[in-house]
């Protein structure tokens, strides 16, 4: 079995056992578990607005090596330059920072495809190359040094936000469920049971854009191409339902 049918059925299967949920639940208690996400994402949203930067210093050291390194070779590359087989070392006459001071233009390139090559997709390396030019613009910063500081930032916002949302729903599901309550709406058991699957579906697809979501960041591991080949995965990467909630 190929790593897109794999995918196809995760994602398949979210959506029939949320749509089973929602049918067995009504519509009622449907809707109550939609509120529950929203303000799981929100919640994670303000978490991670508020706290995640107070990692950044301990993440930078981690990663300025390898990111500089990154977008050293990403410049080289970005000029024509090929680095030596042998050796992988570049025979250019100036240094990365003065090919790119030399003619700024390049900046943008070289900036997305540094992103690139760290295994983001494109969609979200373009995000993130906006907030880097932001910041080289404001800052006057080096891309260097803009890159480091973008890339931390997101990496801890990113990655904050996702832990509050699974803690947080965690916990208002529960809170929800103590009670075991099953309401339905009375004499109208069609309704109960076709808006209960809707809403059930529609929960899905929320859980379906949280996980192709995280799979932009996974790159290296699954290639944009690959995953644009799995027929749900690219549904769900193209329209990003979370957007629609939080900016992300």
């Amino acid at each position: 079995m190929t790593v897109n049918s794999i995918i196809n059925l995760v994602l398949i299967a979210i959506l029939v056992i949320c749509a089973w949920q929602g049918y067995k639940k009504g519509i009622i208690m449907g809707i109550i578990q939609v509120l529950v996400i929203i303000l799981s994402l929100y919640g994670a949203q303000l978490l991670s607005d508020t706290y995640s930067y107070e990692v950044i210093p301990v993440l930078r050291p981690f990663v300025s090596g390898y990111m500089e390194t990154q977008v050293e070779e990403n410049t080289y590359q970005a000029f024509g330059y090929v680095a030596d087989p042998l050796t992988g070392q570049y025979d250019a006459p100036y240094s990365s920072t003065d090919l790119l001071l030399s003619r700024p233009e390049m900046r943008e390139t070289v900036i997305s495809d540094t992103y690139k090559s760290l295994g983001i997709y494109d969609a979200m390396a373009q995000t993130l190359t906006g907030r880097t030019m932001d910041y080289i613009q404001q800052n006057n910063a080096s891309v260097s040094s803009a890159i480091v500081t973008v890339a931390c930032q997101s990496v801890t916002w990113y990655a904050g936000f996702l832990l509050a949302f699974i803690i947080l729903f965690a916990i208002l599901t529960v809170i929800v469920n103590l009670p075991n309550l099953s309401f339905k709406i009375p004499y109208v058991g069609i309704v109960n049971d076709i808006g209960g699957v809707l809403i059930g579906l529609f929960v899905g697809a929320l859980f379906c854009s949280v996980v192709v979501w995280v799979f932009q960041f996974a790159g290296l591991v699954l290639p944009e191409q690959s995953l644009r080949a799995t027929g749900l995965a690219a549904y769900f990467l193209d329209k990003n339902l979370l957007a629609n909630y939080i900016s992300l």
